[in-house]
């Protein structure tokens, strides 16, 4: 009885929430949003914007990932670290380009450099679920 009412009433809540999303739903509506708090050389120097990229979907079950940042940024490379072995994956990234997508990602933690000109312009943690 106990089980019935349980599954009922979580039933019920995906529904009103309308939690019930696939990871392709979610990575459209919910970027992951990194902001650096650091200042000087990290701020746009015409409109004192704080640099800020999204990752998403964060964690992912699908061993691939979005990433983008502001045109002002001018990226120029996106480090994926893996954890656990260190292993580095480099990204290279075309001049004016804002989006990039990284796939067949091994499972763990990653730690996520966005690079201009060899300066680092922000650092975030990814998380792959297999």
């Amino acid at each position: 009885m106990k089980t019935t009412i349980t599954k009922i009433f979580l039933s019920a809540f995906i529904l009103i929430s309308g939690n019930a999303m696939s990871q392709d739903d979610l990575q459209q509506k919910h970027p992951f949003s990194v902001e650096s708090t650091i200042s000087g050389d990290l701020l746009n120097p015409t409109t004192s914007e704080i640099f800020r990229a999204n990752i998403f979907p964060n964690p992912t079950l699908i061993a691939k990932v979005k990433m983008s940042w502001p045109d002002w940024a001018e990226i120029t490379e996106v480090h994926m670290i893996l954890a656990s072995t260190n292993q580095i994956k480099v990204l290279t990234v075309e001049e004016g380009q804002t989006l990039i997508t990284a796939s067949n990602l091994e499972e763990g933690v990653y730690i996520i450099r966005f690079i201009r000109k060899n300066e680092i312009l922000g650092t975030q943690k990814l998380k792959v679920i297999n």
